[in-house]
């Protein structure tokens, strides 16, 4: 059951809170081309002067770390986000292997707001449209929250984001839950990131995206790593690779899962990967 405090309580506690956690359900096409969907969560933690946007095998590592000081990561690595709420910029920290990159961007998303209500667990919702990384998108808001944000980069409304959705149904967030703090919360794993990103702009980054679609067994032909009865190579799956022969089949999948799953948020901002070589 979804379950939202009252406004009254909200207002209350949120004069002494540090941070305002927002949990949002995901659900989405990896494959555009495809009707597959997957689940996750999203968690947005607001702070007086930053906003954080992360995956919650984030938020699972960090509790770990917090608990017993091992670094523990449970999952594949995604990409965070910061918002500085005084300027609008918004940081990417993209991990790639072992590097982590920083893509900074001011969005201005030109928002319709229209006069639709309709009514949400125990919140007034009131909707607006706006075209936005290449997709049409549709988000019932509430002034119900003392905060503009909402999931990902979308923000502005005078109200918070309770609900987005593209018109092609790949994205679609909803507003599962909503917590307060006294002591203001900061992942881990975030000011590690903020510590060692490079920042490089996007035309670098999509060409190196592009270079490692060309090339994924890079890291082990330049001889970073090697594959022998000592050395094996584990997979995301799974699955582990024994034998160097291995490696070309491994090379052709990951080439196929790369071009199969570029559904990004930002579909203008997809890279165009050619057609595998065979």
């Amino acid at each position: 059951m979804k379950r939202f405090l009252p406004l009254l309580v909200l207002i209350s506690i949120s004069i002494n809170a540090q941070t305002h956690r927002f949990i949002y359900d995901l659900v989405y096409r990896p494959d555009s081309a495809s009707t597959e969907v997957r689940k996750t969560n999203y968690y947005l933690d607001i702070n007086p002067e930053e906003s954080f946007y992360y995956e919650r095998p984030f938020f699972v590592s960090d509790s770990i770390e917090k608990a017993s000081g091992r670094r523990i990561f449970s999952g594949k690595p995604s990409d965070l986000l910061s918002r500085n709420l005084k300027t609008g910029q918004y940081v990417l920290y993209s991990i790639q292997s072992f590097d982590i990159y920083q893509l900074k961007d001011t969005p201005q998303i030109s928002w319709k707001i229209e006069k639709e209500t309709k009514t949400f667990s125990s919140l007034q919702l009131q909707k607006a449209i706006t075209r936005f990384g290449g997709r049409n998108w549709t988000a019932w808001f509430s002034k119900d929250f003392p905060f503009q944000e909402g999931p990902y980069k979308f923000h502005g409304l005078p109200g918070m984001i309770v609900e987005i959705y593209d018109d092609q149904k790949n994205y679609h967030f909803t507003l599962n839950k909503s917590q307060n703090f006294t002591d203001t919360q900061l992942n881990s794993i975030y000011i590690n990131a903020k510590g060692r990103g490079v920042e490089i702009p996007y035309s670098k980054y999509r060409s190196m995206l592009l270079s490692y679609y060309s090339d994924p067994l890079k890291f082990i032909n330049s001889g970073q790593t090697e594959i022998n009865e000592d050395h094996k190579l584990g997979l995301d799956d799974g699955r582990v690779i024994y034998k160097p022969e291995e490696l070309r089949q491994y090379g052709i999948e990951e080439q196929q899962r790369i071009r199969k799953y570029n559904n990004p948020i930002e579909l203008d901002r997809a890279v165009r990967y050619p057609e595998i070589k065979k």
